[in-house]
């Protein structure tokens, strides 16, 4: 680091943003630790120099971000505090999606902060000024932990609103733009992709080529996401290097000298770049490229770190809010990460085959080492192995798994990519003219599409393909990273030793046990030190806890154990699209969970069972169903009953005498019991009173009621009042029947428990009025406490008898 100055400076100007953006004051400190770096073999001028440069970096870093934060939140603050808006602005970008066409308006007078809307015609074009009227809709916040975070994605993005019922009128048309001639070429280019090619596999080769990644079908992506190729999905500098590459050398060939052809390959790929992403990696890949061109224009040598730093340093200084986004982390660290440890791995595996080559072929003159197919073989999942263990930590701590296989499937697909790219854009580009001609050209990429797809539902079956790590702590991070460090050391000293043993008589080819790096010592302190990353991310972190989530207008609670076992109760809803991928998966994987113990479904509305039939249809391992013994055989129940057997899922039946026992709590039936008498799914739900035994030797009692009416609840208290009764020092929690429903959760029933805490779920603005304002009347008579999961997200019961909001209010 201290032979790279820009590295240096870029580090103190993100250590001055983060400060900002993240409110970490111990970012104070970075110039401080940057002092050893800035002094170390440097004489007192240039050291004094670079030290007056990091500082202004710094600076730079605070003023800069505290200037784009304040004018975020205060055209933040102004849009969303109006009910109507008027906004005037330049259109800087269009997309396709399943919706409308979604439009990017930057704000006159605030170039950097965006607004999106939506139409249904395509009438305004890229670059024009234009004004519209509308109704902004503010960003949703996280409800759930592990979910979706809308407000911190659009944040990252420098949106601060959208804009509902848009009416829009052009002020000032532009007569002619480069970037609306390349958004209509990208979805002809689309319209030819979905022609030429079978099923959902035009999409994926436009998301793969073009970046109409919001098109691509929901399946496809979500399994080449879990086998962890969701890099080829979004244009970023793999996508444009091998673009760029392919036209510098391609224009090489045709004769052209190197200045020409440097320069014509960067203005194709600002172009390519701009019209299909503007995505902080593409950005980032566009600057690394810049100056992979300006090494080329002035023979000056230029390293990845440099270029990388130099693409930090801009990106803080005209849009630092991107920096608070996974895809700034994520993009940047690749890189970095490539450039510490999977580089040199590769250049000391390639130094060891060349001079064992060597030792073996001393006589032979004028002759070089070419590397075998097998040894092509074994430096590309090198690669692709050290990218996966470095990047290990920071994709568990945003992601919530490891894939660990995944380096395999990379190498037997990755090599596929820019053909298929250079192929799909040529057929593409000859289809706009003669379709069946690009058919035939196309024919290869729905070869290698189809193989992607067979390879990655193969790699699926793999056992422990996918590791469940959970939300990974900071400090697990860290020890990632420096165990990565401490692998990239001992590979750099490697490599240089290895030179030092050139042409001795050294037996090359009887060192044994794989010498990967020419000695088995340093193959075997690598091979350790990954297997400690490995087993530091495989083994999550596991707590006894009890949360409702926020799950819109529906029900669902999630209970965990220390020792990894999960029980669910519902977990549907009738306003959150797709709860079981969007809601329920992501809780359980940051939770570290991979399976479900026992899954309780009180009845059969949809908005109680549409999340366990999602994950169940897509054979999320789910062991044991619980239903109550009274519920209604109708058509839902049969579709249930054929479900569980088609994913080997046992169904047991609760009625009022049944217990259920493990380690942390335990769960009793009240109610239908056997002399229950109701008709209707709502009047036989399953109700349940939990009892957690948390390990601090204190006790919380939560009753589960479905959606009970009031005759059911005055049933219970006359049958089991005495059970639901508590000691002092006990904590009773009720979750309020049909999400508290007027109709249910009577003054009879509420003075009778007495409950510490009333849980509600409901969801915004529901049809309806949950929860019923005679409801909330008479808790609040009885002078009791409820919470509510539009208001609150999701409630977690804490061991100390106290609950804690996802969202504070």
């Amino acid at each position: 680091m201290n032979k790279r100055p820009t590295l240096i400076a870029a580090a103190s100007m993100l250590g001055g943003t983060i400060l900002i953006l993240y409110d970490q004051w111990i970012c104070l400190l970075v110039p401080a630790l940057l002092l050893p770096f800035i002094f170390y073999r440097r004489n007192a001028k240039p050291a004094l120099i670079l030290l007056a440069v990091v500082i202004l970096s710094f600076i730079g870093g605070v003023i800069l971000s505290s200037v784009h934060q304040r004018a975020y939140y205060s055209v933040y603050r102004t849009i969303n505090g109006s009910d109507t808006v008027t906004i005037h602005g330049r259109l800087t970008r269009k997309e396709y999606t399943s919706h409308g066409i979604m439009n990017y308006l930057s704000l006159q007078g605030h170039r950097s902060i965006i607004v999106i809307f939506t139409t249904d015609s395509d009438t305004c074009t890229i670059g024009s000024q234009i004004i519209i009227t509308g109704t902004p809709e503010e960003p949703e916040s996280q409800m759930n932990p592990g979910c979706f975070d809308q407000k911190a994605y659009y944040r990252s993005q420098s949106v601060v609103s959208r804009i509902k019922d848009a009416s829009c009128t052009t002020a000032k048309k532009k007569q002619f733009s480069v970037f609306e001639l390349l958004y209509l070429l990208k979805y002809q280019l689309l319209a030819v992709f979905t022609a030429a090619l079978p099923g959902e596999e035009g999409s994926l080769l436009a998301s793969l080529s073009i970046g109409t990644k919001s098109l691509l079908d929901s399946d496809v992506k979500e399994l080449l996401t879990n086998a962890g190729l969701s890099h080829i999905l979004a244009i970023s500098g793999l996508h444009i290097s091998i673009m760029g590459d392919m036209i510098y050398k391609t224009l090489m060939r045709l004769k052209l000298s190197v200045k020409p052809a440097a320069i014509i390959s960067f203005i194709f790929v600002f172009f390519y770049s701009h019209s299909i992403s503007d995505s902080v990696s593409a950005e980032r890949a566009v600057i690394m490229y810049m100056f992979f061109i300006l090494s080329k224009l002035f023979i000056e040598k230029t390293d990845t770190l440099t270029s990388l730093s130099f693409a930090a340093m801009y990106i803080c200084m005209t849009d630092p809010l991107a920096i608070t986004g996974a895809a700034f982390v994520m993009s940047f660290a690749a890189v970095l990460l490539i450039a510490v440890l999977a580089v040199p791995a590769c250049n000391c595996y390639r130094t060891f085959t060349d001079l064992r080559w060597e030792n073996a072929h001393k006589k032979i003159k004028d002759n070089r080492h070419k590397p075998s197919f097998m040894e092509d073989m074994a430096a590309s999942i090198l690669f692709s192995f050290c990218i996966q263990i470095s990047m290990g930590g920071i994709s568990a701590r945003y992601f919530y798994t490891f894939p660990l296989l995944s380096c395999i499937l990379n190498t037997v697909v990755l090599p596929f990519l820019p053909f298929l790219i250079i192929a799909g854009l040529t057929g593409g580009f000859i289809g706009l003219f003669c379709l069946p001609a690009a058919k035939i050209i196309l024919f290869p990429c729905h070869m290698i599409l189809y193989w992607y797809e067979l390879s990655s539902a193969a790699y699926a079956k793999i056992p422990l393909s996918n590791i469940v790590t959970g939300k990974v702590s900071t400090m697990n991070t860290v020890i990632c990273l420096l165990l990565v460090l401490t692998i990239s050391v001992i590979l750099r000293r490697q490599n240089r030793r290895l030179f030092t043993t050139r042409f001795t008589k050294r037996v090359w080819a009887k060192i044994r046990l794989f010498p990967v790096f020419g000695d088995k010592k340093v193959t075997m302190h690598v091979a350790s030190l990954s297997c400690a990353i490995i087993i530091l991310l495989s083994i999550p972190h596991h707590k006894d806890s009890f949360a409702m989530l926020a799950v819109g207008q529906g029900d669902g609670l999630i209970l965990t154990s220390s020792d990894g076992k999960c029980f669910m109760y519902d977990g549907g809803s009738t306003t959150e699209y797709d709860i079981g991928k969007n809601i329920l998966l992501p809780s359980l994987k940051y939770r570290g969970i991979s399976s479900v113990e026992g899954w309780f479904l009180t009845h059969l509305d949809d908005d109680h069972i549409s999340g366990f039939t999602e994950l169940a249809a897509k054979n999320y391992p789910i062991r044991n169903l619980y239903l109550s013994s009274k519920i209604p055989h109708d058509d839902k129940y049969a579709m249930i009953v054929r479900l569980c057997h088609d994913h080997d899922i046992r169904i047991n039946y609760l009625d009022g005498k049944d217990k259920l026992s493990c380690r942390l709590f335990t769960i009793e039936t009240l109610f239908p019991d056997s002399t229950s008498d109701f008709e209707g799914p709502n009047e036989n739900s399953l109700v349940t009173l939990i009892t957690m035994n948390w390990k601090n030797d204190t006790c919380t009692k939560i009753i589960e009621t479905g959606d009970i009416g009031e005759e059911q609840e005055k049933y219970i208290l006359e049958k089991y009042s005495a059970r639901l009764k508590r000691n002092s020092h006990d904590m009773l929690v009720l979750k309020s029947a049909h999400h508290g429903s007027n109709y249910s959760n009577c003054s009879e029933w509420l003075s009778a428990i007495e409950p510490d805490l009333t849980l509600i779920s409901a969801g915004k603005g529901n049809r309806y009025g949950h929860p019923g304002q005679d409801t909330i009347q008479r808790l609040k008579d009885a002078r009791l406490r409820y919470l509510c999961t539009m208001y609150a997200g999701q409630i977690s019961l804490l061991p100390s008898g106290r609950y804690r909001c996802h969202i504070s209010h």
